[in-house]
């Protein structure tokens, strides 16, 4: 064997730990919807509890730059995601288990979520937050103009 090529054991265990960073990157992202689908819930109790036009909107403000942040992280690790699989299908390649028709996921921008054709969990996590986004500002909204409830 030659001394540039890289032995099997360590294509393997590099493979491996492509994996491990991908499904912990991925757990992240789960994580950061699940903490503000969890502060929406809080927001609303907030407003129920408190009961304060000025408060609620405070919380409504914070609420829309934490599900900001969270889509920026959901972002970010799709770039990650984007080299992971890279790196992975390089690997199964080297060891002959590649699957050639598989096709490497695409960067995403903010902007996709308003494009309905691509579907992807990343997509997916991102128009939640998107939503919860919407939701921060319309409970914001609502709390200066009671008048637009039913």
């Amino acid at each position: 064997m030659s001394s540039n090529k890289t032995s099997e054991e360590t294509l393997r265990k590099m493979l491996e730990l492509q994996w491990q960073d991908h499904f912990q990157t991925r757990m992240q992202t789960w994580k950061a919807l699940e903490i503000t689908a969890l502060l929406a819930v809080a927001v609303v109790g907030i407003d129920w509890k408190v009961a304060q036009p000025l408060v609620t909107t405070v919380a409504s403000f914070l609420l829309f730059l934490v599900a900001q942040a969270a889509i920026s992280i959901a972002i970010r690790h799709r770039k990650v995601e984007v080299t992971k699989f890279r790196l992975i299908t390089n690997c199964e390649k080297e060891l002959g288990i590649g699957d050639e028709r598989l096709v490497l996921p695409k960067p995403i921008s903010w902007w996709a979520i308003f494009d309905l054709r691509k579907s992807n969990t990343s997509l997916f996590i991102i128009r939640a937050l998107f939503i919860i986004q919407l939701f921060a500002i319309g409970l914001a909204i609502l709390q200066w103009f009671p008048n637009l409830t039913p």
